[in-house]
């Protein structure tokens, strides 16, 4: 089961207007982490509204700037460790994402959110994008192919979620009920 750190109801909405970037990351040869990819690998089945774009980021969050053409949001889906049961969702806004510390002390392999702090610094304008977060928790990470059950499961759930927030964007765009 997906659970959220954010009320369970809440959707994530984009306005109108706005362009925006989803980035799956991840690597398929090492099981669950290539959970992001296989999500924006299921978002470009369907038709996605003007002015959305879906990349898969790879391993290394910091091919970000490459991606981004100056979209005001950027939301980012990648496999996320946080103790939670295999499967589950941890979504996390903005600012949340910028307050995870960086548990480990080498440039090597830096975690998402130092990533967004370092690009922050490196390309100024992308400081002003809004970012979010749809972590699912793996239950294997390592030399594998192919999704975990729990995980490949998520990851059907989360593109399903991201599908429904762009189509109650096309429907406040053209001013009909979500």
């Amino acid at each position: 089961m997906v659970g959220s750190s954010r009320a369970d109801h809440e959707t994530a909405s984009v306005e109108p207007g706005q362009d925006l970037l989803i980035v799956g990351f991840g690597n398929d040869l090492a099981g669950d982490d290539g959970v992001g990819l296989e999500v924006v690998r299921l978002l470009r089945r369907w038709p996605r509204p003007s002015g959305v774009r879906v990349e898969e980021g790879g391993s290394d969050s910091l091919r970000l700037p490459g991606l981004w053409h100056g979209e005001a949001r950027v939301w980012l889906v990648d496999a996320v460790v946080s103790g939670r049961p295999p499967g589950s969702l941890l979504r996390l806004g903005h600012e949340e994402i910028l307050a995870v510390p960086q548990r480990h002390a080498t440039v090597h392999h830096l975690s998402l959110p130092e990533s967004l702090r370092w690009i922050f610094l490196a390309y100024p304008p992308m400081a002003a994008v809004r970012y979010e977060l749809w972590g699912i928790e793996p239950l294997r990470v390592g030399l594998a192919a192919g999704l975990s059950p729990p995980v490949a499961d998520a990851a059907c759930s989360v593109a399903s979620a991201l599908r429904r927030a762009l189509a109650d964007r096309v429907s406040g765009a053209v001013g009909l009920p979500a």
